[in-house]
């Protein structure tokens, strides 16, 4: 089941500043942080949040329940490259601190489409148009293992969205966890992989770490 399964509702309010704010000539992506647009950032924080359960949609670590520092609404298609979808609350997420730095405004659409040539462009539907594992979308299961803090790529998708936030940057900080330094067999298998120059012997040994991470 996707991560998100409801999307938030705009009040008449917000949609008359919303569309107010998308006519004027001189509306770029900048205009996200503005204070007039504060009360609709602090709602889709908070109903993301919730719908969440304080869950990142990339990480599957923590979100702050109260702070806004750890828990960023995302533009899981970058505002400052689809305008149009800066309030699409399909487009719309929430994320931890080190995914948003992370990411950023890093494409994840297969087929970029142009929403700055004032044609009316409709957000994609499905799965397909993105490279990234979508939270609305996608069953992040399907894509992405996680142990720990171990993220393993299950389909491209997984190794995208594993790559573009950096998923195990864990390890690549701070080397491997205790957990994994002491168990011999697992540290033989992560070893005879760094090893091996045969794609098909690696396609084999990264199967058996699958295998030896989710029976930890």
């Amino acid at each position: 089941m996707p991560h998100i399964n409801n999307t938030i509702c705009f009040s008449g309010d917000d949609n008359a500043l919303i569309e107010d704010k998308l006519r004027l000539d001189t509306f770029s992506h900048l205009d996200w942080s503005t204070n007039e647009l504060m009360p609709i950032r602090s709602k889709i924080r908070n109903f993301y949040r919730n719908e969440q359960r304080g869950i990142c949609a990339y990480c599957k670590g923590d979100v702050s329940l109260r702070s806004a520092s750890n828990a960023h609404v995302e533009h899981i298609a970058p505002k400052s490259l689809y305008l149009s979808f800066m309030f699409e609350p399909k487009n719309l997420c929430v994320i931890c601190a080190d995914c948003n730095e992370i990411k950023r405004n890093q494409e994840v659409m297969n087929e970029a489409v142009d929403t700055f040539s004032g044609n009316v462009i409709r957000y994609p539907r499905s799965s397909g148009a993105f490279k990234i594992v979508h939270p609305l979308f996608d069953n992040y299961d399907e894509h992405i293992l996680k142990k720990g803090r171990v993220y393993i790529d299950r389909s491209a998708k997984g190794a995208f969205t594993i790559g573009v936030c950096k998923l195990n940057r864990y390890f690549h900080e701070f080397g491997v966890d205790d957990e994994f330094v002491n168990d011999e067999e697992l540290v033989g298998q992560m070893n005879e992989y760094i090893g091996s120059q045969s794609t098909l012997q690696k396609a084999g040994i990264l199967n058996r770490l699958r295998d030896m991470l989710f029976n930890l």
